[in-house]
């Protein structure tokens, strides 16, 4: 990982009940990088995706999205801002 990646997600874990759906996830994704998430129904793409999109809140670990807590995030980041 290096020092300003757009998307940074660290020893990142999310349980429903007692099943994990992520368990200690790590990557990033520098700046002008194509990332994909693929695998099977259950693997926790989506849990990961509703993570970053600040929709759903991990049990442990970080998410930041261009420098931001994805926890932090609000209703508003997705209000456009030029209407």
């Amino acid at each position: 990982m290096t020092n300003n990646p757009i998307i940074e997600v660290k020893q990142l874990y999310k349980s429903f009940g007692n099943e994990p759906a992520l368990n200690n996830l790590d990557f990033s994704v520098e700046k002008g990088e194509t990332f994909g998430f693929l695998g099977p129904s259950g693997a926790g793409k989506t849990t990961t995706i509703k993570i970053l999109t600040g929709q759903l809140n991990q049990d442990s670990g970080s998410a930041t999205v261009l420098g931001s807590n994805s926890q932090h995030f609000k209703e508003n980041i997705y209000r456009c801002r030029n209407a």
